[in-house]
């Protein structure tokens, strides 16, 4: 077994058929084709089935699956370590998360990680089901979510625990209020965020608890970013329950928090990888784990 012939396995198994694969690969389809019946030869069992639509991986082809993509990974680390210390550069650590922890909770730790080491950080910024996604697939080394998620695959590490709450504009009925009644929440229009948000997921999550689903909500607008909720909050346009951490000093004027009674909005942000990570991935995540967010986050906006 080779590279190339892992590469065209894990390529087969993403795609769902030969013919993509071999497009992807730039190769034959015969070759393709031949390099899976080589694999399943070697391994003495079948790892795909056949159907009209194209292939799905068997068994035991999931469980090889999982272990191609590491050793992959695994791989393509080496060389990205070897090449660094062959160029003289510092090592890098592909980072990715959710908005409101990129927007609202790297900058307080990303200047300080600087400053400790030489190590480059690369970003990217998703929602929490798309960063666990990329984590899982290799795409990137360590994920920060707000979402409960799970994987057999990644190790999850809660870091914080964060407290929704409802934003309503300053005028709003709520505006004398601190916590409202159930039946009140639901009977306002409100904004949500798109599936795969763990703000959603979290609301969601707190609704089937007591029986309810999103269903229940006045649903208004459906949303993807956290910006364009305020901004549609703040123009009357409907409520939202978003984290405190996402209201900056100049914007307190603007929102009225409150919590719902018998809503649980309670979450975890935590830290995604997979088991083995390179030195810089894990002298990340312990800067993550060992921050003290509980002094460097202002908690004093809850209601």
């Amino acid at each position: 077994m080779n590279e190339q012939i892992w590469t065209t396995f894990k390529t087969v198994a993403e795609l769902g058929t030969i013919t993509r694969a071999a497009r992807r690969l730039n190769l034959s389809t015969s070759a393709v084709s031949q390099q899976i019946t080589q694999i399943e030869q070697h391994y003495g069992c079948k790892l795909f089935l056949r159907t009209g639509h194209g292939v799905t991986l068997t068994e035991s082809g999931e469980v090889l699956y999982r272990y191609i993509v590491s050793l992959l990974n695994t791989v393509a680390e080496s060389k990205r370590q070897l090449d660094q210390i062959n160029q003289g550069t510092s090592p890098s650590v592909s980072i990715g998360a959710s908005f409101t922890v990129a927007e609202y909770l790297l900058p307080k730790i990303l200047p300080h990680y600087g400053q400790q080491t030489p190590i480059r950080v690369s970003l990217t910024m998703a929602n929490s089901q798309a960063i666990m996604d990329q984590v899982v697939h290799g795409e990137i080394a360590v994920g920060l979510i707000e979402a409960t998620l799970s994987h057999p695959d990644v190790i999850i590490r809660p870091f914080w625990t964060d407290r929704l709450v409802i934003f309503v504009h300053e005028g709003h009925r709520f505006k004398d209020r601190s916590v409202v009644d159930l039946e009140d929440f639901l009977s306002e229009p409100i904004l949500l965020r798109e599936p795969g948000s763990g703000t959603r997921m979290v609301l969601e999550s707190s609704l089937s608890a007591i029986g309810l689903g999103l269903e229940s909500l006045n649903v208004r607008m459906i949303l993807g970013t956290t910006q364009a909720i305020k901004a549609m909050v703040a123009a009357g346009v409907g409520i939202s329950a978003m984290s405190p951490l996402v209201l900056s000093h100049e914007e307190r004027s603007r929102f009225h928090l409150v919590t719902v009674q018998g809503l649980d909005l309670y979450r975890h942000f935590s830290v995604v990888h997979p088991p083995e990570t390179s030195s810089a991935v894990a002298h990340f995540v312990d800067t993550i784990l060992r921050w003290p967010w509980h002094v460097s986050l202002d908690r004093r906006l809850t209601p």
